[in-house]
């Protein structure tokens, strides 16, 4: 059912770029305040991992891949992020989901429903072991974006939290932050990329004004 419906909403696509070809849409990636051109600036972070779990096969663990599979009450996806504690001494970790049309990510994603999704946060240095990790065998818990977006749409970039880091510098690096994405009514399969336009799961660092570094063992 799904195939269907990105065929024919790759159709209608196709159908109205035809008519506006000179307007560059094509070439504009999706934006958000912490993305302005819709590109990545220099040193984003992509994810290093992405884990499937299933609720209906809570005990299987998946290996690693490069696509995120998500689909109603049961398949999630956990990201990995790694990052350098010493780049993220005073900054703002932003972390986003870019999903630009499909023309600017072609077959790079299969979607369909009505684009309700949930994020779950995961403890900093916990992250996803692929062979290990499970539906029933989760990180451990950490904090989930108070504000995430609860729809994604293609042709839009998202800001799923932005906060300040709060990594020690002291730790050895890399640092892995990490989350799921889930949905109870849309199907959805992507793949991390960044061909034409970013797509998927990227954080972004920059400074905190109100950081204040501290004495002793670090921020």
């Amino acid at each position: 059912m799904w195939t269907s419906a990105l065929f024919i909403s790759l159709l209608a696509t196709v159908s109205a770029a035809s008519t506006s070809l000179d307007s560059r849409n094509f070439l504009t990636c999706p934006t958000n305040p912490f993305q302005p051109s819709g590109k990545l600036p220099y040193g984003s972070v992509s994810t290093s991992a992405l884990v499937q779990i299933s609720a209906k096969q809570p005990y299987k663990a998946f290996p690693s891949s490069s696509w995120a599979k998500v689909t109603p009450n049961d398949y999630c996806t956990i990201f990995n992020l790694n990052l350098d504690p010493a780049a993220t001494q005073g900054k703002i970790r932003s972390l986003l989901f870019d999903f630009p049309s499909i023309l600017q990510a072609p077959l790079l994603y299969k979607f369909n429903g009505p684009s309700h999704f949930t994020f779950t946060g995961y403890a900093i240095g916990a992250g996803a072991k692929e062979g290990i990790t499970t539906y029933a065998n989760k990180p451990a818990a950490g904090s989930s974006p108070p504000n995430p977006p609860k729809v994604m749409l293609p042709g839009h970039s998202y800001v799923v939290n932005s906060s300040p880091c709060g990594i020690p510098s002291y730790i050895q690096p890399p640092v892995t932050v990490s989350g799921s994405l889930c949905s109870k009514d849309t199907w959805l399969e992507v793949k991390q990329s960044d061909v034409i336009c970013p797509l998927g799961f990227y954080i972004l660092l920059r400074d905190d004004l109100n950081w204040k570094p501290e004495t002793g063992s670090g921020h």
